[in-house]
């Protein structure tokens, strides 16, 4: 980083923040009324997924007042991410005119993370969506960059990144059967009543174990299939009127079926092991949605991406902290003390600086997502600013560096 940073200084030296970041624009006032008046369909495009997909694996039930709120849900957040991107392109140049010279860290990482800070305050479900996804596209680059053994083994190990899912699977799995945590997952396992009243049958779902194990597997591939479809569509949606025929083609190309057999995998072979440990022992027993949990977990296999593991990793923090928080007899004055902490909001302002700045600085460890999100709401400025600098780079020796 530190050679990286020296090189920085030494190609913007005596460069203003119009030469690297607004060319275009003979002034910075200039520039913030050109990005005001262009970034708007940009951060509308981003979130044409979580305008799609939801309705569709929800596949029924829909009411007038449903579509108002996702429509209304989709139009703020999108709204919300353009205040966004102005105010984190419009930093660079404050930033630039309070320090005199372009700084390393000025560029993209703190008019990242200040611009989140300044963003209209976001519900908490989409809070917790724009935090998460960064936090764990964060983790992601994080574990790319690492130079500890025990990462770059789980980066060249598919094993031990998928004995590290297994057992994050387990807690998850394990604190959700004991109802002390209501969070998303990939799936549920079965609880048992309220009341406490014992089931008839050894095991806790209503219908029979073969309906219940097919009805997850079939449903969780075609959950599978929807979101692989609805994200291909989205991507290659600009093909349909321009080249038709290109667009079905790369359509089908890009609906993999890694994510429907992943899915179908987990659930299926949790419900396959929880039946059978239920029917082996004459009753379900809470311990069975923990080993059931590790052993299906080993369907990771099939789907070894960054975005499962971190998804996984993040899913685990979070739920063994609160399965303690709601468990613990006394909590002790540090916990409540954090407790208070807006560490929500903190995670996505860090997680968003975070991710701009790897956007630039080390482009080849930061995942397409992050990509696609910051050029979709910087109208592709922040591509243009990349290229630029690497263009200045290879001006100088890099002996020289």
């Amino acid at each position: 980083m530190s050679e990286l940073s020296k090189c920085f200084y030494r190609v913007t030296a005596g460069r203003s923040c119009r030469d690297l970041c607004h060319p275009e624009y003979a002034t910075c006032w200039q520039s913030f009324v050109g990005i005001t008046k262009t970034l708007l369909p940009g951060s509308y495009k981003l979130y044409l997924t979580l305008l799609v997909i939801p309705p569709l694996v929800k596949g029924g039930g829909y009411t007038t007042e449903y579509w108002f709120n996702h429509i209304l849900g989709y139009a703020s957040i999108s709204f919300k991410t353009y205040i966004q991107a102005i105010s984190g392109l419009t930093l660079q140049c404050l930033l630039y005119k309070l320090f005199g010279r372009l700084h390393y860290y000025c560029l993209m990482g703190v008019p990242g993370l200040v611009s989140a800070a300044l963003v209209p305050k976001l519900p908490h479900v989409h809070l917790r969506l724009q935090g998460i996804t960064y936090f764990n596209m964060m983790l992601e680059v994080m574990i790319k960059k690492s130079r500890l053994r025990c990462l770059q083994l789980l980066r060249q190990s598919k094993l031990w990144a998928t004995i590290c899912f297994m057992l994050f699977s387990a807690k998850i799995m394990d604190v959700l059967r004991a109802k002390t945590v209501n969070q998303f997952w990939i799936m549920y396992p079965s609880t048992a009543p309220d009341g406490g009243e014992p089931t008839p049958a050894p095991c806790l779902h209503g219908a029979s174990c073969q309906a219940y194990v097919l009805d997850g597997v079939w449903k969780y591939a075609l959950v599978g299939f929807t979101i692989e479809a609805a994200r291909a569509f989205v991507s290659k949606a600009s093909l349909i009127y321009g080249e038709p025929a290109r667009f079905a083609r790369e359509l089908r190309q890009a609906i993999g079926p890694a994510l429907p057999l992943f899915l179908a995998a987990y659930v299926g072979s949790f419900r396959s092991i929880s039946c059978w440990l239920a029917h082996s022992t004459g009753r379900e027993r809470p311990g069975h949605a923990r080993l059931a949990g590790l052993l299906s977990g080993a369907a990771y296999l099939l789907y070894p991406k960054y975005q499962i593991f971190t998804l996984g990793f993040t899913k685990f923090l979070e739920m063994s902290w609160e399965h303690h928080l709601n468990t613990v007899a006394v909590k002790p004055r540090w916990m409540e003390l954090l407790q208070r902490l807006p560490v929500l909001r903190l995670v996505h302002m860090c997680s968003i600086g975070y991710m701009y700045h790897a956007l630039v600085f080390h482009s080849h460890l930061s995942p397409p997502f992050n990509s696609k999100c910051v050029n979709y709401c910087s109208d592709f400025r922040v591509e243009r600013i990349k290229r630029r600098l690497v263009s200045w780079m290879l001006e100088h020796s890099w002996s020289a560096c």
